[in-house]
């Protein structure tokens, strides 16, 4: 059984170009993710949420310059090392990308994927319960990725990111042009996984599904590069209600009674 890290902060800068004409692209982002909470990043598009996601996974795009500090589990880590960060994703840090469908290789079987990733993370579970575990027969093994369909591939994408039970999920759009039905799903999902001790992040623009699903607990509002607030969805609901903020009401949509 892997030991979870619990949670992690992160208080950092980041810059794309040339060290001369860098732009930066995030701002004194600080964020908190407990463990055993969903914490929603929420905020307009291009506003950096996924620049936070690739910066906390160790994945940020060649040319990026990352100032300041990640703590995973009260760990800190350096934004160019990459060994560490290798060390850390898959068996710490599980990541669910944004386009499930082709984050697989088409010309594999998903069971066979699952198997090497279970392999690599000395995992404890099969892909067959890992399948289970997210509401997928046992049988999908035997598919390949184009035989998926979006709310199926979300899903495999969850149990490949679950598979060495980190204690880090990031989850960036997980619900992304999936069916009501099946958003709830993804999102039941992602909490259970926090009920089982995760810290789970996640990165959306669908926050009326989310809080239709009742599994967020905070809620982080970025703008312009920067994260501007981090509050509990409580007190979230409670500000879009009285109008005094916004953009937040904004984010939030429908705000429920």
């Amino acid at each position: 059984m892997v030991t979870r890290l619990a949670g992690f902060t992160v208080d950092i800068d980041v810059r794309r170009g040339r060290r001369a004409t860098a732009v930066r692209v995030l701002d004194d982002v600080n964020l908190d993710v407990p463990a055993g909470r969903v914490t929603a990043l929420i905020g307009e598009s291009g506003c950096g949420k996924s620049l936070v996601a690739a910066a906390l996974s160790g994945l940020m795009p060649p040319g990026s310059h990352i100032r300041g500090r990640v703590f995973v589990g009260g760990t800190e880590l350096r934004s160019g090392d990459e060994r560490a960060w290798r060390g850390l994703r898959g068996r710490h840090i599980g990541v669910v990308p944004q386009s499930a469908a082709t984050s697989f290789t088409p010309v594999r079987t998903v069971g066979s994927q699952l198997g090497e990733i279970c392999r690599r993370l000395g995992a404890d579970r099969t892909p067959e319960q890992l399948l289970t575990a997210v509401a997928l027969p046992a049988d999908a093994t035997r598919r390949y990725p184009h035989e998926l369909s979006g709310g199926m591939a979300q899903r495999v994408a969850i149990a490949a990111a679950l598979a060495g039970r980190p204690g880090l999920l990031l989850a960036d759009e997980p619900t992304s042009a999936l069916d009501p039905d099946n958003a709830s799903l993804i999102w039941r999902l992602l909490g259970d996984a926090a009920a089982d001790g995760a810290a789970v992040l996640v990165i959306t623009h669908d926050m009326p599904s989310l809080l239709r699903a009742d599994v967020c607990d905070d809620v982080a509002v970025m703008a312009r590069g920067t994260v501007t607030t981090q509050v509990p969805l409580a007190d979230a609901i409670e500000r879009a209600r009285a109008d005094r903020d916004p953009y937040l009401r904004a984010l939030l949509g429908t705000v429920p009674a």
